[in-house]
């Protein structure tokens, strides 16, 4: 279990579906479609989620389903807003992280490209 400050709060999955109004499938692949939020797991696997990633999910919730946002548009929406209001380093990880995003999004690309170039010869 991660160490717990008595400031830290965690919520499991069911817990923030119900405070959320977002189902734990949807939760679960948000966390795939969205670097910026990534539970922390227990030693069983787990999710638990900060008050923060529950910050998150709400500003998600607004911009998908009241706003009318693509999961792109959501994604970048939220990259402005949170790197607004992050120092230097937290920007320089963040950066790194969307880069390494857009790189393995390229190889997926490439990788279908060159399975249909495959069948064609």
């Amino acid at each position: 279990m991660p160490s717990k400050n008595l400031n830290d709060t965690f919520f499991t999955i069911g817990e923030v579906a119900q405070q959320t109004g977002i189902k734990p499938y949807i939760l679960r692949y948000w966390e795939k479609e969205f670097p910026f939020l990534q539970p922390i797991k227990n030693k069983v696997g787990h999710r638990l989620y900060t008050p923060k990633d529950i910050y998150i999910i709400k500003k998600l919730k607004t911009l998908i389903y009241q706003k009318g946002y693509s999961i792109a548009g959501a994604k970048k929406a939220m990259w402005k807003l949170l790197l607004k209001n992050t120092d230097d380093s937290s920007r320089a990880n963040i950066r790194t992280s969307m880069l390494e995003e857009i790189k393995r999004d390229l190889r997926e690309v490439l990788d279908i490209i060159n399975k249909s170039l495959e069948k064609k010869v």
